[in-house]
């Protein structure tokens, strides 16, 4: 009895050394960012980018038109 609380001890006595070791400080060279300022950005990317998509498909549809145009001829 007296060699299961002497193994008890020494098993909780060694989880509480080994976890309360020395912490690592996570440090960000970064400042925090406003979510709401990135998820703005974010929204006037996919925006730009959804215009830039258009004028390409319409350059597309363009030079289809062209196409078509020059076989009906």
């Amino acid at each position: 009895m007296k060699q299961q609380i002497k193994l008890v001890f020494c098993v909780s006595a060694l989880f509480i050394f080994s976890g309360c070791g020395e912490e690592t400080t996570e440090t960000s060279s970064k400042g925090i960012e406003n979510p709401v300022d990135t998820y703005m950005d974010s929204r006037v990317n996919a925006m730009d980018m959804a215009k830039q998509s258009v004028k390409e498909s319409n350059k597309k549809t363009e030079e289809q038109n062209k196409a078509m145009e020059a076989l009906t001829k």
